[in-house]
């Protein structure tokens, strides 16, 4: 026998159990066209499964007065580096207090005229502003860095903006970091893996290397645009993720090597499972850069 449809408010994003109970039964809410994602929150089994989704379930639950901040805010303004199992960030304003929840964490904020604004159906959110200060003064550098990074580049504010900002923060738990975090961030970078490997090496005392330097030949002809540099030794570092693996993309990666190397280039190539031992990255980027031009460092 052919499935009923959903009721069509059902359908789509999460709603809560007394909305549904309005238009279906309890023993069809427990059946396998939905799905629970919070107490009292279910959304249609057919839907996908994202920290975005739980955002709206945990707004969904929690009003409209309450705010989206921290990793949760950051996913909002494009920033996708949360997954649907870690916890949904949200905040009301101090004085007010709402306890935690399996899947949300809540905490109380102050928040100036400027820190919420709305955000297409998320509704109430940490501006990027507020959300980059929030990540720097209370996030470890391996979250904050890669995410702020990817903040920088998505909402074209630049790190002094943010820096100027966070003085009105005067006080705030960890505020005295930010300056600190935002020296180490760079909207250069294009993905997270980018960015954890650029955090990893200057950490290690590395020279900084440039973002996304274009390498031009002699004549001044474009010859590729590479991850991470170091233009004055002619040193190139590139991340290699899942999209590297194909065929035809292995082939314009080799052809693309051999035109760096005929400009004179030193290529090293890092992937994910290297990048889980920094360690032996960071001896080998460090011997290239001080073997071959020990007078340039």
């Amino acid at each position: 026998m052919p499935t009923s449809p959903l009721p069509r408010p059902l359908r789509s994003d999460p709603f809560r159990r007394d909305t549904a109970l309005s238009l279906t039964t309890p023993a069809k809410l427990r059946g396998p066209g939905y799905r629970r994602l919070l107490r009292g929150v279910h959304i249609a089994a057919t839907e996908p499964l994202d920290h975005g989704t739980m955002i709206l379930g945990a707004r969904a639950a929690l009003g409209s007065d309450t705010v989206v901040c921290g990793r949760s805010a950051a996913w909002c303004w494009g920033a996708r580096q949360a997954d649907a199992d870690d916890p949904v960030e949200m905040a009301v304003p101090t004085p007010r207090r709402v306890r935690s929840r399996p899947q949300v964490a809540m905490r109380s904020a102050t928040f100036g005229p400027d820190d919420v604004w709305r955000r297409n159906g998320f509704g109430r959110v940490t501006s990027p502003v507020r959300t980059m200060i929030d990540l720097a003064r209370l996030e470890p550098l391996d979250v904050a860095v890669p995410l702020i990074d990817a903040l920088l580049r998505l909402s074209r504010v630049s790190a002094e903006e943010v820096r100027t900002a966070a003085v009105e923060h005067r006080g705030a738990r960890g505020v005295r970091r930010v300056p600190h975090v935002l020296a180490l961030c760079d909207a250069g970078a294009e993905s997270p893996r980018e960015s954890t490997l650029r955090l990893t090496l200057v950490l290690a005392g590395l020279p900084r290397p440039v973002t996304q330097y274009v390498v031009r030949d002699a004549t001044g002809r474009f010859v590729a645009r590479v991850d991470l540099a170091w233009p004055h030794l002619r040193v190139a570092l590139e991340y290699d993720g899942a999209h590297h693996d194909s065929p035809d993309r292995i082939r314009r990666d080799r052809a693309r090597l051999n035109a760096l190397r005929r400009c004179g280039w030193t290529v090293l190539v890092v992937d994910r499972a290297q990048l889980r031992r920094p360690a032996e990255v960071v001896a080998l980027v460090r011997d290239v850069l001080a073997g071959p031009f020990p007078s340039a460092l």
